[in-house]
């Protein structure tokens, strides 16, 4: 009886293993699909990412444990959804005519059926449902995908994971230093991007390849410390020469390199945003790690190493072109953004309770864009404005409570870490924070390729650390 029941359990740990490899091969399979084709900024890029999110998703709910997803987060998000569904809800005229007034006046111009019809019509709050839909459909897959992963990781996945995480980074960053960018540059030397942007490695923007580093580089710092401050940990400066000569050395050096070139890869992609972002994350990063595990001396040399690599990036670019970048600012108006946010303003006063509807800020500024009308900004260039335009009250209120939800739960995290969960988390916060600073400016976040690495960060940020057999932090190099 005992040989039988050795032999179930040893089947079930060899059932789950192959599940959890599984999973963290679709995680990364995700995330690198999400990147390489173009930030899954076009139909073809976002249906499938947006599928296999949902089976990644729902893969881990069925094998891990819900109840480690906290429960206020579930809620939240579900009201979230709600609340967009609910702009998808047929109404009359006249009720659409109380609740948001510029709702009718806008579809009166954009929607002729409508306007023929105008006593009996019949439309949602959303001023283009079918958009909304799309939206939708990809909030619910990705949402899925976040509180899967979270109820299915444990720290020995993180680490599969963030090591997968550096190396489909260094590829993208290889791809962006060494291929052609600009306004008439061909992605990959053959994909001309159907709008008007400066395309950096697969990216359409440079803005949103700067984005997807955002959030990579910290938790690869992050997980770069783990280890030197474990490997270097209680040794005599003789046994720390040593250490340098043996594998594990080997593996930090090619870990700090492939950090080293991520870091000239948005350095090299001249994105205000991105630059500006980058040293306020790494910045941060250095300030907070934990005081009471990690000497003043040991954080020295971290700031100093980050600096370094920050300043040698920089003069490999030119300082001349860093700072001719920055100095457009004065000139251009942070690239027109001041115009578009007075537009988007506009457009959030006009519909204050329930918002033009989700994903439909493009169709309101064919009506609502007063500046630069030689070119049409189908963005409002601040995700926090643009929820505010398109979602209004609705849509708004139920998007910070999760925020705060989300962050309260985070928090609640960290006070029960052992020094390697704490060092991923904190990675994964830092990446996060780097990309909502970006998005005060930047629309980031609305490409489903960064969308769907966001949530791997959130997981990693949310999810419950193992109390036992946590696995190791080795790193081995490669053959």
């Amino acid at each position: 009886m005992t040989n039988v029941q050795a032999e179930a359990r040893s089947a079930r740990r060899t059932a789950a293993s192959r599940v959890e490899k599984t999973q963290i091969a679709l995680v990364l399979a995700i995330v690198a699909w999400g990147a390489l084709s173009f930030g899954a900024v076009y139909p073809w890029g976002y249906a499938p990412l947006g599928g296999a999110s949902a089976l990644a998703g729902a893969l881990g709910l069925l094998a891990g444990q819900r109840r480690r997803v906290p429960r206020l987060v579930v809620a939240a998000g579900a009201v979230v959804i709600g609340s967009i569904v609910v702009q998808l809800v047929p109404l009359s005229s006249s009720v659409l005519a109380r609740l948001s007034p510029a709702t009718v006046a806008l579809l009166d111009r954009y929607d002729v059926m409508f306007a023929l019809a105008r006593g009996s019509a019949v439309h949602t709050l959303s001023v283009d449902s079918r958009r909304t839909w799309i939206g939708v459909m990809l909030i619910a897959s990705l949402g899925t995908f976040w509180l899967g992963l979270t109820a299915m990781l444990r720290t020995r996945l993180v680490l599969w994971i963030v090591r997968g995480l550096v190396i489909v980074g260094t590829g993208i960053a290889v791809i962006g230093v060494i291929a052609p960018s600009g306004h008439d540059a061909r992605i990959y030397g053959f994909w001309q991007p159907q709008s008007a942007a400066t395309s950096f490695g697969p990216f359409v923007n440079r803005n949103h390849y700067a984005g997807w580093m955002l959030m990579t580089i910290p938790l690869g710092v992050s997980y770069l410390w783990s280890l030197l401050a474990r490997d270097t940990a209680a040794r005599s400066w003789r046994a720390r020469l040593s250490w340098l000569s043996t594998p594990s050395a080997s593996g930090l050096i090619l870990l700090g390199v492939a950090l080293a070139v991520m870091v000239l890869s948005v350095v090299m992609s001249l994105s205000r945003s991105g630059i500006g972002c980058l040293v306020v994350s790494l910045t941060l990063l250095v300030c907070v790690v934990d005081r009471t595990r990690v000497s003043w001396w040991r954080r020295a040399i971290l700031a100093t190493c980050v600096a370094g690599v920050v300043a040698a990036c920089i003069g490999w670019t030119g300082t001349d072109r860093i700072g001719g970048r920055f100095a457009e600012s004065q000139t251009d108006r942070l690239g027109g953004r001041v115009g578009v946010w007075r537009d988007a303003s506009a457009v959030a006063r006009a519909f204050p309770l329930t918002g033009t509807g989700f994903n439909t800020f493009s169709v309101a500024m064919l009506f609502y864009q007063t500046h630069d009308l030689e070119e049409f900004y189908a963005e409002a260039h601040s995700d926090y404005l643009q929820v505010g335009a398109e979602g209004g009250l609705l849509v708004g209120i139920p998007a910070l409570a999760l925020m705060l939800v989300t962050a309260r739960e985070v928090r609640r995290r960290f006070s029960g870490d052992d020094p390697r969960s704490y060092s991923l988390r904190l990675g994964a916060v830092a990446g996060l924070l780097a990309i909502a600073l970006q998005e005060t400016i930047e629309f980031s976040l609305q490409m489903p390729g960064n969308a769907a690495l966001f949530c791997v960060l959130a997981a990693i940020a949310l999810y419950h650390p193992d109390r036992h057999g946590a696995g190791s932090l080795q790193l081995r190099p490669a053959a």
